[in-house]
């Protein structure tokens, strides 16, 4: 019988789409292919009778086309300051090995997945501004969008059967970078978004 799970948390992710990134909205990438990554932020969680409440993960895709064609690479990192028990959780969580949703078709939509990476994860997110280091392998900043006159502007977009969240906030990655073999890449301005999120081993409820 698979086992029930279900976490709450901060969320953030990049690409290196535009502004908004159209593989939400099923279109195609804005430079033909989809690359980048997400880090979260547990609050509160469990995956059976672990608790999974402060452990931060994140993941790294890179697709060479539209994300529904497949083709795609990926790799999970685990912060290192998990327990045991919990790396094991996130690793089934992250694969989509326990469900998930996002995680469970993500995967699948890769032909190569890479080995688990366990390291130091830092993770912040701050009235819409959100930063995270992975290691020495990914780093991503985003701050809020604004516009030329330098007002701030706060667009959100709510995607009723999203399966990565369900509202979020549209914001500016400043930079992000990833360092990791055969991912090599190094952005400034593009899409990011951050929200609340909250999934079951039936995918993303909130």
């Amino acid at each position: 019988m698979a086992t029930k799970w279900e976490f709450e948390g901060d969320y953030f992710t990049w690409c290196n789409c535009d502004w908004g990134c159209p593989c939400n909205f099923n279109a195609r990438p804005t430079h033909g292919d989809c690359h980048g990554g997400g880090v979260y932020g547990i609050r509160r969680g469990r995956f059976g009778d672990t608790k999974l409440d402060g452990v931060n993960f994140a993941l790294f895709y890179w697709f060479p086309g539209l994300i529904e064609k497949g083709n795609g690479a990926g790799r999970t990192y685990i912060d290192e300051r998990a327990a045991p028990d919990q790396r094991q959780a996130i690793e089934l969580i992250a694969t989509g090995t326990a469900g998930g949703g996002v995680f469970e078709l993500f995967h699948h939509l890769c032909s190569k997945w890479h080995p688990t990476i366990v390291t130091r994860i830092d993770f912040d997110l701050k009235d819409g501004r959100a930063e995270t280091k992975v290691g020495d392998f990914m780093e991503a900043e985003c701050d809020l969008l604004s516009y030329p006159d330098g007002t701030v502007i706060r667009p959100t977009f709510t995607l009723p059967h999203g399966i990565e969240f369900k509202t979020a906030l549209a914001t500016n990655t400043k930079r992000w970078w990833i360092r990791d073999g055969a991912f090599r890449a190094d952005h400034v301005n593009v899409y990011g978004a951050v929200a609340k999120v909250k999934f079951t081993e039936k995918g993303c409820i909130g």
